[in-house]
């Protein structure tokens, strides 16, 4: 079921319709967006909400990048084991 639900970045309100389990995903990132704009706008003296807004874009994707990356690796890994063990099986007949 939808529903509609205002979320509130960097002063302004989002109005969105949203599932059910979907809402508090979106407050967590809100959370989140709101503390890298405060964190942007009082330890690097930014005055502007828009560079603060961009500056905390930008530190959310590299966190996404990273757990990309981290995922992709891990990935190649699995498949790794997996060939290895794949190959003690079938040499062993």
């Amino acid at each position: 079921m939808s529903q509609k639900v205002n979320i509130r970045i960097a002063g302004r309100s989002y109005p969105l319709v949203v599932k059910n389990e979907e809402e508090e995903v979106l407050r967590k990132a809100a959370k989140r967006i709101e503390e890298y704009v405060s964190t942007f706008e009082n330890n690097y003296n930014i005055n502007e909400k828009q560079d603060a807004l961009a500056m905390s874009a930008l530190q959310l994707a590299s966190e996404l990048e990273n757990l990309i990356n981290k995922n992709s690796e891990e990935k190649s890994e699995i498949l790794l084991r997996i060939k290895k063990i794949s190959n003690l099986v079938t040499t062993d007949k």
